[in-house]
């Protein structure tokens, strides 16, 4: 046990994080629409996102001094906790308030395009409709229970659909580039890297295999088609924003599929593809919006020159790109090590199309970026020198991509006993005891957990 002390001291530690995490940014937005902000409604909203970063880090901080034993407090519908935190949800809230700060800082000021507001908003009300109904008939007839009946498989196949849509899976794929097309970066961004749809499929599919394995499959199958489909896309794409928007696309649907899996394996490399893709497409997203503010609309048809007015933005962009797609000591390298490892160990088929994805991806990722930066610049061509608050997050990013591919023993841990949980139904249990380890690069660094127990 570390200076947070014991179980009770860490539940404190955790709680009140979360507090300050919640109502930080909602403070911000309460003094922003009482007018308080003025001109400076960019210091507001990137003062209340560091403040929820630093009380989600203190948050995962405490929860890994504890035993592992999942943090609650509070009764709600179903049998479960108006809060809950366990090795999941502990990771996942710095990483969503990271995402959030680097996006206040750099985002520019725009507004959202009519067209894409229009498709986005019946997507998310046809996956909010599918939602709601779907839990209710999970919570009245769960169908992982005996005595289940018809009601209960219902809901989890509306649930299965609602997830489908909000992820962007095909074949309800066709808002996710068009956001990316015509919203603000921000919007797009924040829209879809903290990736709600998932954690839904964590805690109300995957969690009971048992009782909605067809659903499962189905994700399963239409993600990793989504995620090669995305991935070729992307290759194809003729503009900036629509590279980013298809390439976002596939890797979300790569999570999906890792999280349907049956290993803890798999599941701890959805996790961490979960995380890595997010910083770094977060990152090449808010790296070509500067672009943008700078030079306008970006076409892939032609070498664009940008690298001469733009170096140190040329190197940003190529970090991340690379970061998103395997490079050796970024958090992706381990993401794809482990999901490929358990995908084939599993499925020859899946393997064969994370493969598959993850090479189409690199293909586009280099294309966009000798497209942008390569070529002879304009005759005239001014040199942009990045601004401080562009600097700051990206080099944020880029430092968290790196340190937890180099350094990745604690996040994997943390995730590995985080699937372990979520295969077994969700029940809290303490951090197994490290078995053998096994000399197998960075996996050394991290116990080999035993199979779980069926659901």
């Amino acid at each position: 046990m570390t200076s947070f002390g014991g179980p009770d001291v860490v539940r404190d530690w955790v709680l009140g994080g979360v507090a300050v995490a919640v109502a930080a940014p909602l403070a911000g937005a309460a003094l922003a629409a009482a007018g308080f902000a003025g001109r400076a409604s960019r210091a507001l909203a990137v003062t209340g996102a560091v403040v929820a970063l630093g009380a989600t880090v203190v948050v995962a901080t405490a929860w890994q001094a504890g035993d592992g034993t999942p943090v609650g407090w509070g009764d709600a519908l179903g049998g479960g906790r108006l809060v809950f935190i366990d090795g999941l949800n502990a990771v996942l809230m710095p990483y969503a308030a990271l995402l959030a700060t680097a996006i206040a800082l750099v985002a520019p000021r725009r507004t959202l395009d009519g067209p894409a507001a229009r498709v986005f908003a019946f997507y998310m009300t046809a996956a909010l409709v599918c939602m709601v109904a779907g839990t209710c008939m999970l919570v009245a007839d769960p169908p992982w229970e005996r005595s289940s009946g018809p009601l209960g498989a219902t809901g989890g196949w509306l649930v299965a659909v609602a997830v489908m849509i909000r992820k962007g899976i095909f074949p309800f794929h066709s808002w996710y580039p068009a956001l990316f097309s015509g919203a603000p970066m921000s919007t797009a961004l924040m829209a879809t890297q903290p990736q709600v749809a998932a954690y839904t499929a964590v805690r109300l599919l995957v969690g009971h295999a048992a009782g909605v394995g067809p659903e499962l499959e189905m994700l399963s199958l239409l993600a990793l088609v989504t995620a090669v489909y995305g991935a070729a896309l992307a290759v194809a794409q003729r503009d900036l924003r629509g590279f980013i928007g298809a390439f976002a696309m596939s890797q979300s649907a790569l999570v999906l599929a890792g999280l349907a899996g049956t290993l803890p394996m798999e599941l701890d490399g959805a996790f961490c593809v979960w995380i890595s893709s997010g910083l770094a497409i977060t990152g090449i997203g808010l790296v070509s919006w500067a672009i943008e503010s700078r030079a306008g609309a970006i076409s892939l048809e032609t070498l664009q020159g940008r690298f001469w007015d733009a170096p140190a933005l040329a190197a940003f962009f190529l970090l991340f790109g690379m970061a998103s797609i395997g490079l050796p000591g970024t958090l992706s390298f381990v993401a794809d090590d482990l999901i490929v490892s358990g995908s084939l160990d599993d499925h020859v088929g899946a393997g064969l199309m994370v493969i598959a994805s993850t090479v189409l991806c690199g293909i586009a990722v280099m294309r966009a970026w000798f497209h942008v930066f390569g070529g002879t610049p304009g005759v005239d061509a001014p040199r942009h020198a990045i601004l401080p608050r562009e600097q700051a997050p990206f080099t944020a990013l880029v430092a968290a991509l790196f340190a937890l591919g180099i350094w990745p023993g604690p996040l994997v841990q943390t995730l590995e006993r985080a699937a372990q949980g979520v295969l077994r139904g969700g029940r809290a249990t303490a951090p197994p005891d490290p078995a053998p380890q096994t000399d197998h690069g960075f996996r050394s660094l991290v116990p080999v957990l035993p199979a779980p127990s069926a659901p």
